[in-house]
């Protein structure tokens, strides 16, 4: 079974997603942001200010946790490298 798992898995093509990511992070995250100001900005002008607060609060924790994600991603075996090095 194992044989077959290594066959397939050494047949699989290679998929490289460096295009689609910089696509993604050159348009869709832009338009992503626009639609959150966009509602930020429509409901302060309705006085919510505490909840606006809030929102843009738990958006800058997002941005900090997805740059933390690709942080690890980008680093990951210079990290287990680090963590797991032999003596």
């Amino acid at each position: 079974m194992t044989s077959f798992v290594t066959l397939i898995v050494t047949a699989a093509p290679e998929i490289n997603s460096d295009g689609i990511v910089a696509w993604g992070v050159r348009n869709v995250i832009p338009i992503i942001l626009l639609v959150v100001g966009i509602g930020i900005i429509a409901s302060s002008r309705k006085g919510q200010m505490s909840q606006n607060a809030l929102t843009v609060t738990n958006v800058m924790l997002g941005c900090v946790i997805i740059a933390g994600a690709a942080l690890f991603y980008g680093f990951a075996g210079d990290i287990a490298g680090f963590v797991f090095q032999k003596q």
